[in-house]
């Protein structure tokens, strides 16, 4: 509650924020527009007022990017002179970006499909099969799966460029043509991406030959495609930078070589299995540097999502941390396939006894690597998914935190508060008056309702409360810290009957 005109709204985050088109927009207690113009500046979002605002409530909308390339958004309500009765909601325009992120999920799943199996074909054919002789067809079939691979991770890396800006706008599937979703401020990270994966893909591919020098080329190329994506997301904003950076790039290239000799494997083993020598020279390539792979697969994992989720809560209590235990779940099955691969099967590849032993073990290989080959991919599936969450805890999805306390008894009627979810950021603040069967009544006046903390450092005032329900109203407010918060709810039943209590909540 303020006495006059606020020159300007200030927001303050906990780290760099970018601000899109629209991303703060200023309501009156009608819906209607208000006039405002805002700018950011490292971690401030700063919105000019107009010199001067009637009377009444406002309501200011903000979405704005955070340094991993994630929106966030939430409002706040203040008011001039008085609070209005009636507060409407106000009239921003429609769109669905979950939509958007839906779409962008499933198309960064195929390009990690495509781009991990292309950059690791290309090290398997210049490194586990350089000086084998395999067969024309296995060759051109290498071939095209290698070209397809490569084209499926440039064609998404396009897609992902308007459906990246488009999400972090907040627009909707409708509006990817627009200017607006390629805004190079937005999208300029993706679109180095692109090059990157285009440009060392077309060399990688073009590169391959039978010369040492050409092959070492090809791999270099591949290498720089695939650990392009570590440049955007989230290890981009997680201390310390170069650690988490380091560890993505890691992972990126372990998964690549995994991936990418398993599809190699699945496509030549069958026509090797007549020729065991050989079969099991690329069979013992690999398997050399698998276990290492698998090893610091598991390693570059586990401490990038203990940086990133920073703890053991938002495992369980985030989207994020929840698809993460999928993507564990996974890859301990690959992990059980492939310790059975090696342990159980190759020995008899390379050592067994009998030419019918030694091919029927290699067909068995054969079986068990097209099993990891698909689990690998229905992880990488649950990563383009992974990558569009937040790992910070999600005030939708958390346990809510809200007390239910009795404010006041009158004769006939008590009433009750809620606050939900009870952490920094928007609450909902819900009072009903109940008869002393629990049931909602009308019949008294709308509660007055006004928060602050309970230090006496922050007055929120009275806020505009809004019936939605018989004897229900709500209050729509922005808890600006963590902590201890006071809600004084008065209810006033008659000229001489006005209890008042004051309901503590602990905001986390």
């Amino acid at each position: 509650m303020l006495a006059s005109t606020p020159d300007v709204v200030t927001f303050t985050f906990d780290e760099a924020v970018s601000l899109p088109a629209d991303g703060v927009l200023v309501f009156d207690a009608a819906g209607d527009p208000v006039d405002a113009e805002a700018s950011s500046s490292d971690t401030e979002v700063v919105a000019d007022l107009p010199d001067t605002l009637d009377d009444g409530t406002y309501v200011v909308v903000w979405r704005a990017i955070s340094a991993d390339g994630h929106p966030i958004a939430g409002s706040l309500t203040f008011s001039v002179g008085s609070a209005s009765p009636e507060v409407a909601a106000p009239k921003v325009p429609e769109t669905d970006p979950g939509q958007v992120r839906t779409v962008l999920s499933v198309v960064q799943g195929l390009g990690y499909v495509g781009l991990l199996t292309a950059a690791g074909l290309v090290l398997f054919l210049a490194w586990a099969l350089a000086g084998v002789r395999v067969d024309e067809a296995v060759r051109r079939r290498l071939t095209t799966v290698l070209w397809s691979a490569a084209g499926l991770a440039v064609l998404a890396a396009t897609a992902a460029v308007p459906l990246a800006g488009a999400y972090q706008q907040g627009l909707g599937l409708h509006q990817l043509g627009e200017s607006t979703a390629v805004d190079l401020e937005f999208v300029g990270d993706d679109l180095l991406v692109l090059a990157l994966q285009a440009g060392g893909l077309l060399v990688a591919l073009t590169s391959l030959g039978v010369t040492a020098t050409r092959r070492r080329v090809a791999v270099l190329a591949a290498a720089v495609a695939v650990l392009s994506p570590a440049l955007v997301g989230h290890s981009r904003a997680i201390e310390p930078v170069w650690l988490v950076t380091t560890t993505d790039l890691l992972h990126l290239a372990a998964g690549s070589a995994w991936l990418g000799g398993l599809v190699g494997l699945a496509l030549t083993l069958r026509s090797l299995s007549g020729r065991e020598r050989d079969a099991a020279l690329v069979l013992s390539r690999f398997s050399t540097v698998a276990a290492g792979l698998l090893g610091l697969l598991a390693v570059t994992g586990a401490l990038m999502g203990w940086r990133i989720l920073g703890g053991w809560g938002p495992l369980f209590d985030t989207t994020y941390g929840r698809l993460l235990l999928v993507k564990v779940a996974i890859a301990a099955v690959v992990a059980l396939v492939a310790g059975y691969n090696r342990l159980r099967l190759l020995p008899s590849v390379v050592g067994g006894v009998g030419h019918s032993a030694r091919r029927g073990a290699v067909l068995h290989v054969g079986r068990a690597v097209r099993v990891e080959t698909a689990l690998l991919v229905v992880l990488l599936g649950v990563t383009g998914f992974l990558t569009n969450q937040s790992p910070r805890e999600d005030a939708t999805t958390r346990a809510p935190v809200a007390s239910r306390v009795e404010v006041g008894v009158l004769a006939d009627a008590k009433v009750l508060a809620t606050m939900v979810p009870g952490t920094r950021g928007p609450n909902t603040v819900t009072v009903q008056v109940q008869d002393q069967a629990g049931d909602p009544v009308d019949g008294f006046a709308a509660p007055s309702v006004a928060i602050r903390s309970a230090d006496g450092a922050v007055d929120l005032g009275e806020q505009p409360v809004l019936p939605v329900a018989a004897g229900t109203y709500v209050v729509e407010t922005v808890v600006p810290s963590a902590g201890t918060w006071e809600v004084q709810v008065s209810l006033r039943a008659s000229e001489f009957e006005n209890p008042v209590t004051t309901v503590t909540f602990e905001v986390g």
